[in-house]
């Protein structure tokens, strides 16, 4: 199976100059991990709720708080990216030998966007195929026609 067909399509982004706050809300609001960082509709970075993480604090409250840095100088530069050609077990790899849990999806050479495959994609590729090994009906009946010198027709 190729990434065209794992990926996520319509994903949330932003830009390298907003906020780690904005981003953190966004990433609270969507519910997700992972924020592709574009300038100018190319594909600069990653931002990751780790990495959110790392530059937060809580406060006495319980509260957590994100210092105040944009998303450019949280972000992961110039992330590892796929194209929609390349196979699921490809970015599986890619994503194990990395230690990490997306991978953009990009025009070759452009670097325009066109998805992400996160791990989350790639377990639901796995439930997905289980539960239609399970849904596949198994017949009521059956017949087996044998042919040649020595098949008694029908068993």
């Amino acid at each position: 199976m190729k990434a065209l067909h794992a990926m996520t399509r319509n994903v949330v982004c932003v830009n390298e100059g907003d906020s780690l706050e904005a981003a953190r809300d966004i990433m609270k609001e969507w519910e997700i991990r992972h924020l592709p960082v574009m300038r100018d509709n190319k594909l600069v970075g990653i931002l990751s709720d780790r990495d959110v993480l790392l530059y937060s604090h809580s406060e006495s409250a319980g509260n957590v708080q994100v210092d105040d840095h944009s998303v450019e100088e949280v972000m992961t530069k110039n992330p590892i990216t796929c194209n929609a050609s390349d196979s699921v077990s490809h970015i599986a790899g890619l994503m194990i030998d990395n230690k990490i849990d997306c991978v953009p999806i990009t025009e070759t050479n452009l670097g325009g966007l066109l998805g992400v495959v996160t791990s989350t994609d790639l377990l639901d590729l796995l439930r997905e195929r289980d539960l239609l090994e399970v849904s596949r009906g198994v017949p009521w009946s059956y017949a087996v026609r044998m042919f040649g010198s020595d098949a008694p027709g029908y068993v």
